[in-house]
């Protein structure tokens, strides 16, 4: 069959090429073709020949299984000690002491006791031709008792044979016994190696072993069901094996071929002492695992347990004593008692095995009594490849083998043998590691990765086994689910480190991995713990409380943890490529380019009905809302009135009933706008069905240290707080889904930070982490006598508090000790996060079904709660922070939490122009590159693991000779490739995932298309994420942290970010009061900015002093674009002086000097020569600021910075301004002057940032200028008629407040002014 499927695809080849030839030569010679296909025919017949007789010639297999033993010697001792029956029931009943004895006694037909002794130089098995033996035993003595005895058979356990001897005998009927012989042993064993193998590769013929063993050893003929091989050995061995053995090995397949010797998992004991008794099995000796991979990463040692101390007990469950195997009877197939006649007899009913529950227990000990060492811990070392060949080895372990020789045609019909793994019902772990060590790196080069050093670890959990039937028609076999009961845990004193390799660029990698390796600190804990429970839910009372008992309950004490620019390279190199092994696996998977479909959530309720194919989609779920209704269909006019329109009509009747008529308005208070918020809200809703994960840090600290600055920032909590919560199903989109909301809470969190930055600071070792009593709340007692010295020189718990145990100077010589800086004092934090699931949930497994919501009648009714939020509350900030801690700051939400890798830019950069690219080919078109990129990026992963492999075999020739020049110039040259290999992979790697991200999105467009012509989708809510904090001060401080600049009050600080359906984004920040002291003294305004005092009947909205919204529509042609843009501000007082100003400055902007900020003031105050000074700055900042680059890469920059604003509007403004120079009389100083900053609005421009800053710096400047000027004359003036008339008319107040659009015409302008200055309309 496969040669005629051979010769027909070579028909094929000959017929394409005959095909090409009459393309080419339109006229081909008589009989050419038919000259060819005759040839083909005699060649394929010369083919069969050869194969034939290649297949004759090769010797068949002969052998199934084979057992070989070299240099054997075999002693057996006998002795009257041991000899006779009392004897040997005496050792007997003191091998198998746990059996119980009957009071009756017992006769044995078989009965013998003796000591024997085994050498043994190899002992063998091998099955088939496979080169790798089954087991292989090398060096083997064993000596000890063995005592073998067969009971005498009662009657039922008797059964006739009939056996025809043959003339002039005839038949004879003879009683055969149906006993065992059942075997007693104490013996010692030494072995200096064990090895065994074993693999699903193998089971098919270790299954057709077992076939061939019930032809020489036939089963029983009880009719019970055959007993599993487990019940087998506890009925037929009893006593005790002790085994030393120098090496034991265990290899697990990890191929499905079975001549396999490379790819297998290693478990190996060495110095193991092996103790099996009943039930028990005890191993003691050094524990560890290999990986055997034919790649550079083979002989790699996985894990490593040194001292380990392995117990094992099975708890066998029985209907009876599970060691009470000498009441196990046989009965002959003539002799079933007669109860058995409605049921399947079973002669070892109380015997077998229903279950079985085992004990595990792993525990290390130091062997010495210092402070172990680094060999003495146990070591797990992980690679990027052994992960992924670990999941390899699951789906080949956890395969179902096929059957062999089964079924009617094999006259074989007994049931399937019972797995002993699915033979569990509990499994206990206990686990106690003094110490441990867990290594993972990116690769074998060694180049970036993390360690673990864990202090005592102690576990121990219960888990359960249950097998679920699957009810879906077809025949399968029960599911094996496993569950946990419970799991606590705790670890003491753990480090984590992250490695990476020295070299001069750390964001690049390096192509040797010979480089030294640096360790950064990360994270500590003092103590870790967690538990488990599983809440099984009940009828009772206690569910109430079920639903307050967490699943999970996590308790981290005395964390500290450190987040830096060398942390921060490492932990994103890390995870890019982690990501970027998962991505090309699913991208060079079959699944890549199939079709792309977009799921459509939908219940079941919402299934149509397939008796009544016209029932509309939605048809279900109108019936349970008929259902869940408890009146009758309301009409319009009572769902009006139950609405929001009706609330607002009966609040307006209530007012008018009123006699004390109040105006309304909007109370946005902290209270009101809490309770607005999404996040909040939707946490706060009683539908818990129980809580998940409850994670508590008690007394944790956090550094953060930026990239630019010297210093660092510490975030301390006493207590944080985080429970995740599974909701009731809630109703989207009508859909049910699932819900889930985490809710946060951090109690008494501080901000620290350094005062002065240290030139020679090392983070790892001059970090000053803050003790428990800095970190926890302190309670307010009476002081009732004299605190201790050192708590008497700190500065307090209040905010700006100096954290130093040193009183006074410090000594002549040696460095100044680090002062820590208390920035925020102790104040509260909540997050709240709401998730809703995007698969259906099917109602059947739902409890308490929901209502569906009702449908829409009006505008008001039109709200949506299934929203995915998360809110940020802060309460109250107090704020202290220098010049340093600020620029320390902005440092570090720039630098690291808000960085984003150039390499990640650059592919975006890259998505975006394959986009464009691929918009001129059809969805079609796209396959065939696709399909190619997949193609080279697997030719190139082969090549590069051929390199790799050369590259660890000439390694190891290197590690064994280092002088060797021509070993070191190969291994070099072979580095380059590997290095360039890498490059390749990756940059191809990264264009098929960009490729097939394209061709995705090109047919979700074209399917959202199609949706979109068949039916409108309303527009909705997809996320919305909050900021909101109650009350914020902030003091500015000089450099010594003591002495204050300014205050900074906030409140009622909003800022939300809602994204819907469209891809669109709608921004709204809002600040309900600004104030801004100036502390500087000798200064004549305190008051630097603060609202202006109105009165209540004028149309502003006091309660937002600043509104900022804009609407952003999805990206065009990779320009942002902005649909409405908004800045709305209160009126505001102003007080500036020069000094406060250029102090300001000086603190904003540390490195700039004084001069330049004077000279830019003057540049904009002088109006007559700020066009040439504002184009001198323009080159200075250009030569001085921006890095010099090709006009290319302005242009790409200008493309990025650019967005397009459809809609802009900043309403006008008026301010009250003060100003006063450095002298005691300048010329620029105002005095309570009333400017109003115009109305601007932009239509359809396309501008960056700044852009927008300077035209509206540019349009408003002008009509401040001239109003400044006009009203400094106009009071210079009016200074001697000031007395006469001290009070103002209504209309200079209200242009004082509003400007001049909102008062009569202007007065006519005044001779003395039009005669200095002139002003362009």
């Amino acid at each position: 069959m496969d040669e005629y499927n051979e010769s027909t695809k070579r028909r094929k080849v000959l017929q394409d090429r005959v095909a090409e030839l009459c393309k080419t030569h339109l006229h081909l010679p008589a009989g050419k073709v038919e000259e060819l296909y005759a040839s083909l025919k005699k060649k394929n017949a010369e083919i069969y020949i050869q194969r034939s007789k290649q297949l004759s010639a090769a010797a068949p297999r002969t052998r199934l299984l084979a057992w070989s033993m070299t240099n054997l010697q075999i002693m057996v001792l006998a002795d009257p000690s041991i000899h006779g029956t009392e004897n040997v029931i005496r050792i007997m009943r003191e091998i198998d002491f746990e059996t119980p004895w009957p009071e009756d006694g017992l006769e044995f037909t078989t009965l013998w006791c003796r000591v024997v002794s085994l050498r043994c130089l190899e002992w063998k098995f091998q099955l088939r031709d496979f080169p790798q033996p089954l087991l292989d035993i090398r060096d083997c003595y064993i000596c000890g008792q063995l005592i073998g005895a067969e009971q005498v058979s009662p009657r039922r356990a008797i059964r006739t044979v009939s056996l025809d001897l043959g003339e002039p005998f005839g038949t004879v009927t003879v009683e055969r016994g149906m006993q065992p012989l059942k075997f007693y042993h104490d013996l010692s064993c030494e072995i200096q190696s064990y090895s065994y193998a074993f693999g699903p590769c193998w089971e098919p013929v270790i299954a057709q072993c077992d076939l061939s063993f019930d032809k020489i050893f036939p089963p029983s003929k009880d009719p019970s069901p055959r007993l599993p091989f487990w019940d087998k050995l506890r009925l037929l061995f009893h006593g005790r094996l002790t085994m030393v053995v120098q090496q034991l090995t265990v290899l697990l397949h990890a191929s499905l071929d079975p001549y396999n010797t490379t790819e297998e998992m290693e478990l190996t004991w060495h110095q193991v002492v092996m103790d099996w008794t009943n039930a028990k099995f005890l191993f003691r000796g050094d524990f560890n695992i290999f990986v055997r991979t034919a790649s550079k990463y083979d002989d790699c040692k996985l894990l490593h347990f040194p001292n380990l101390k392995l117990i094992i007990n099975m708890h066998w469950l029985c209907l009876a004593d599970p060691n009470d195997h000498h009441n196990v009877i046989y009965c002959a197939p003539d002799k079933i008692p007669e109860y058995s006649i409605n049921q399947v007899h079973d002669s070892f009913r109380a015997f077998r095995s229903q279950n079985v529950n085992l004990s595990i227990v792993l525990e290390t000990k130091s062997t010495s009594n210092q402070s172990p060492t680094n060999s003495d811990i146990p070591v797990l070392s992980l690679y990027g490849s052994t992960l992924r060949w670990f999941e390899n080895l699951k789906l080949i372990l956890s395969g179902v083998t096929r059957p062999t020789r089964r079924g009617k045609i094999f006259d074989n019909v007994r049931p399937k043998k019972i797995q002993l793994s699915r033979h569990y019902k509990k499994v206990n772990l206990l686990m106690g590691l003094h110490k441990f060590q867990v290594c993972y790196w990116m690769s074998f080069a060694m180049q970036r990765g993390c360690e673990l050093l864990g202090g005592r670890l102690s576990s121990s959990s219960e888990h359960t086994l249950s097998l679920v039937p699957i009810d879906d028609g077809l025949k399968h076999r029960p599911k094996a689910e496993w569950s946990i009961v419970y799991m606590n845990s705790e670890l003491n004193d753990s480090e984590i480190w992250l490695k990476s390799a020295l070299q001069d660029d750390p964001e690049k990698e390096a192509k040797s991995f010979r480089l030294p390796v640096e360790k950064c600190y990360c994270l500590s804990v003092a103590k870790v713990s967690y538990g488990r429970e599983t809440v099984f839910p009940s009828r009772d009372h206690s569910s109430e409380k079920n639903k307050e008992t967490p699943t999970h309950r996590l308790v981290v004490y005395d964390l500290k943890g450190a987040w830096t620019k060398s942390n921060r390279n490492v932990a994103f190199a890390l995870f890019d490529s982690f990501m970027k092994s998962k991505q090309m696996k699913r991208n060079l998977s079959t699944e890549a380019l199939k079709g792309f479909r977009k799921e459509t959530n939908t219940t079941p309720l919402k299934r149509r009905n397939p008796e009544a194919p016209g029932t509309p989609p939605n048809a279900a779920v109108q019936s349970l809302q008929a259902a869940s209704a408890i009146q009758d269909t309301p009409s319009p006019l009572t769902k009006l009135q139950s609405g929001h329109a009706a609330n607002m009509l009966q609040q307006l009747i209530a007012e008018a009933e009123n006699k004390n008529t109040l105006v309304f308005s909007d109370d946005l208070s902290s209270a009101t706008r809490q309770q607005n918020l999404q996040g909040l809200q939707a946490c706060q809703e009683d539908d818990v069905q129980h809580k998940n994960w409850q994670i508590a840090l008690v007394n944790a600290q956090v550094l953060l240290k930026g990239c630019e600055t010297k210093g660092y920032v510490i975030l301390s909590a006493a207590k944080a707080e985080i429970v995740q919560r599974i909701h009731r199903p809630v109703w989207k989109d009508r859909t049910l889904v699932s819900k889930t909301t985490w809710v946060g809470t951090l109690e008494c969190l501080q901000y620290y930070a350094t005062v002065n930055a240290d030139k020679n600071e090392t983070l790892n070792e001059n970090i000053r982490w803050l003790t428990v009593d800095n970190i926890q709340e302190k309670e307010s007692t009476v002081i009732s006598e004299i605190p201790q010295v050192p708590n008497m020189v700190g500065s307090g718990v209040s905010v700006g508090a100096v954290v130093s145990d040193t009183v006074g100077a410090s000594i002549v010589g040696e460095s100044a000790p680090i002062q820590v800086q208390r920035i925020v004092s102790r104040c509260k934090c909540e997050f709240f996060y709401v998730g809703y699931g995007t698969n259906s949930v099917d109602p059947a497994a739902v409890g308490e079904l929901p209502p569906p919501p009702q449908e829409d009648v009006s505008p008001w009714d039109q709200r949506q709660t299934a929203v995915d939020a998360f809110t940020l509350m802060h309460h109250d900030l107090d704020v202290c922070t220098n010049s340093l801690q600020y620029a320390m700051l902005l440092d570090i939400v720039n630098n690291l939490l808000l960085y984003v890798e150039p390499h990640r830019k650059e592919a975006c950069e890259r998505l975006a122009r394959m986009r464009f690219q691929l918009q001129l080919h059809s969805i079609e078109d796209q396959r065939r590159p696709i399909q190619n990129l997949q193609t080279q990026v697997r030719s190139t992963l082969s090549k590069l693991r051929r390199l790799e492999k050369e590259t660890y075999l000439v390694h190891k020739t290197l590690m064994e000779d280092p002088s060797n020049t021509e070993i070191q110039s190969e291994m070099d040259h072979l580095e380059g490739l590997v290095y360039e290999c890498k490059n390749q992979l990756n940059a191809q790697s990264e264009e098929l995932d960009m490729m097939l991200s394209c061709y995705k999105e090109s047919q979700l467009l074209a399917t959202n298309r199609l949706a979109t012509l068949r039916s409108d989708k309303p527009l909705t809510i997809v996320k919305a994420n909050e900021i909101f904090f109650k009350h914020a001060q902030w003091r500015l401080t000089e450099a010594d942290g003591q002495i204050g600049i300014a205050d900074l009050v906030l409140s009622n600080f909003l800022y939300t970010k809602t994204s819907k359906s469209d891809d669109s984004v709608e921004h709204l920040l809002e600040l309900g009061y600004l104030r801004m002291t100036n502390l500087l003294p000798n200064q004549i305004y305190k008051e630097v900015l603060c609202p202006t005092e109105i009165q209540s009947n004028m149309p502003v909205d006091h309660k937002r002093i600043v509104r900022v919204f804009c609407r952003e529509k999805p990206p065009v042609g990779g320009i942002s674009v902005k649909e409405h843009f908004e800045i709305n501000v209160v009126p505001l007082t102003i007080g500036l002086t020069k000094k406060f100003y250029n102090t300001m400055m000086n603190f904003c902007f540390s490195d700039r000097a004084a001069e330049t900020v004077e000279t830019e003031r003057n540049e904009e105050i002088d109006e007559n020569s700020r066009g040439k000074k504002l184009r001198s700055s323009k080159r200075s900042r250009d030569s001085n600021f921006y890095v010099h680059i090709d006009d290319v890469e302005k242009m790409k920059e200008r493309a990025e910075k650019n967005k397009l604003f459809i809609y802009i509007k900043i309403p006008e403004v008026p301010v009250r301004l003060s100003y006063k120079g450095n002298k005691e009389k300048n010329l620029e100083d105002i005095r309570d002057f009333s400017l109003v900053i115009p109305t601007l609005e932009y239509h359809n421009v396309t501008w960056t940032w700044l852009d927008l800053l300077m035209a509206i710096r540019s349009d408003s400047r002008k009509v401040i200028l001239s109003q400044a000027i006009k009203q400094k004359l106009q009071i210079k003036r009016n200074i001697g008629s000031s007395d006469q008339n001290s009070t103002p008319d209504e209309e200079d107040l209200a242009r004082l407040l509003f400007g001049s659009k909102h008062t009569t015409e202007a007065r006519p302008a005044r001779k003395s002014v039009s005669g200095v200055f002139k002003f362009g309309k």
